[in-house]
């Protein structure tokens, strides 16, 4: 008999297990009721009660069992009444689980399955925070992202506030991280507050509001090192060549450099225009391999561009061209 109710526990979960695959444990049909308070979604960390009520016809149940994610439950276990059990759980931190009960009707008869529940456990969302927005040149939109703080591990969604300053309308855009807009549909004035809402079940936050020009926050077209140059005069220099497609007139730039063997970057800064591929030049160690990168910024302006690519290069020998 242990044998064959070991099987049957088999064939529970896994009838479990494909109903949960397929559309949720709530599409599994009961024979009878599971709850749990004091929710089915709640903060990690809080102690939680599960209850199973048996409705099974001819029957009254001997035992009732409960089980989570397919393993028998043990522990913590209370009979109610003839037809009801409580499961208790103590500081429940699993982020999400699903969990089900049955009905031992008789000894000589396997268990009957009562109903099953998904449960989640997190936490409500932190204020947004650093609300950054930017134009990368030629982009057409606007990107905007926050550091949501730690994570909440269940369904958040969060709601990004436009108002322009001229017109007072608002507009709302909904999604679960970085949000684009297009910049087709910011055509209200230049002026603008955007702030970032967050929620979820176990609740709501808001950020502080993040005040933007548009003119003001345009990153220039991404900055590329084509190739390194070795020239051999009286004292040995490497030339840097390289370049972007912005069509920005005032630019700021830096170029940061280090031999690979360094921890430390050495950083060059200069003020150029596109209308000619840039030349920097260095003068470095022999039979050193150096890793360049640069980025730029609209001159006077708050936003630079992610730092290029690494360009790794190896400066000859003394002597050697």
């Amino acid at each position: 008999m242990n044998q064959v109710t070991i099987h049957w526990d088999v064939v529970i979960a896994l009838y479990i297990f494909f109903s949960w695959c397929h559309g949720g444990i709530t599409n599994i049909n009961c024979s009878g009721h599971i709850w749990v308070e004091p929710a089915t979604i709640f903060k990690m960390g809080m102690n939680i009660s599960i209850y199973c009520q048996a409705a099974i016809r001819n029957c009254q149940p001997r035992k009732l069992y409960f089980y989570k994610n397919g393993i028998k439950e043990r522990f913590h276990i209370t009979r109610i009444n003839k037809t009801t059990a409580r499961l208790w759980y103590n500081n429940f931190v699993e982020p999400q689980a699903f969990v089900y009960c049955t009905a031992e009707c008789s000894r000589y008869f396997p268990e009957t399955l009562i109903c099953g529940k998904d449960i989640s456990s997190g936490y409500p969302p932190d204020v947004p925070d650093k609300v950054t927005c930017v134009i990368y040149e030629y982009s057409g939109n606007m990107t905007c992202t926050w550091n949501p703080g730690r994570p909440t591990y269940i369904d958040t969604k969060y709601v990004v506030y436009v108002k322009s300053l001229e017109t007072e309308e608002e507009q709302e855009y909904l999604t679960s991280s970085y949000i684009n807009i297009s910049t087709d549909s910011l055509q209200k004035g230049k002026k603008y507050l955007v702030w970032v809402q967050a929620s979820n079940v176990l609740g709501t936050e808001k950020s502080k509001q993040l005040q933007i020009h548009l003119d003001d926050i345009v990153i220039p077209s991404a900055s590329i090192i084509s190739r390194a140059e070795d020239i051999n005069t009286t004292v040995s220099k490497t030339v840097i060549h390289w370049n972007s497609q912005t069509s920005i007139e005032k630019v700021s730039c830096e170029m940061r450099y280090k031999a690979t063997t360094n921890q430390t970057w050495n950083v060059k800064e200069f003020d150029t225009n596109f209308t000619y591929e840039q030349q920097s030049e260095f003068y470095l160690q022999p039979n050193a391999t150096y890793v360049f990168q640069v980025r730029c910024q609209e001159t006077g302006k708050r936003y630079w561009q992610p730092w290029s690519s690494p360009f790794f290069h190896k400066t000859p020998e003394i002597g050697k061209k």
